[in-house]
């Protein structure tokens, strides 16, 4: 996916960047243009120094939603299920089993994000700036 965004904010290597609701995104529905919002804040990977104020082209080069639901909801899942599966052979009472399991269902959102926060220090699933488009000379071609 790529898409035309502005620079918002600078922190380092990392830009946040305001995105414009295009005409592909009504068939898409993955990310974040809900409830009939036209713009969306977003931050990525500003290797090539943008700065607040410049138009840029940014993309997701893969397309991680398989990884990324798996991570949300089948991780504490299965980390429940651990957890119902530990009790039952640990203990007798039902009741600290079922303690054990939402312990664990907890321990799995926790994992969730250790996970999100790592993957956000990489690559991740987040957007990169891959080009900052020159809006001057654009201008001047228009004009001239």
């Amino acid at each position: 996916m790529k898409e035309r965004a502005t620079v918002v904010k600078i922190g380092g290597k990392i830009a946040v960047v305001q995105i414009l609701k295009s005409p592909q995104c009504d068939s898409c529905k993955a990310c974040a243009f809900r409830n009939g919002k036209s713009t969306v804040r977003m931050k990525a990977k500003n290797e090539l120094g943008a700065e607040a104020g410049d138009e840029v082209i940014v993309s997701c080069a893969k397309d991680h939603r398989l990884l990324a639901s798996f991570l949300a909801y089948i991780l504490p899942v299965l980390f429940a299920g651990l957890g119902v599966l530990v009790g039952f052979f640990a203990f007798e009472n039902e009741a600290y089993i079922a303690l054990l399991s939402v312990g664990m269902l907890a321990l799995g959102f926790g994992a969730v994000v250790v996970f999100d926060r790592a993957l956000s220090k990489t690559k991740g699933f987040g957007m990169e700036i891959t080009e900052i488009i020159n809006t001057e000379n654009e201008e001047e071609q228009n004009n001239g």
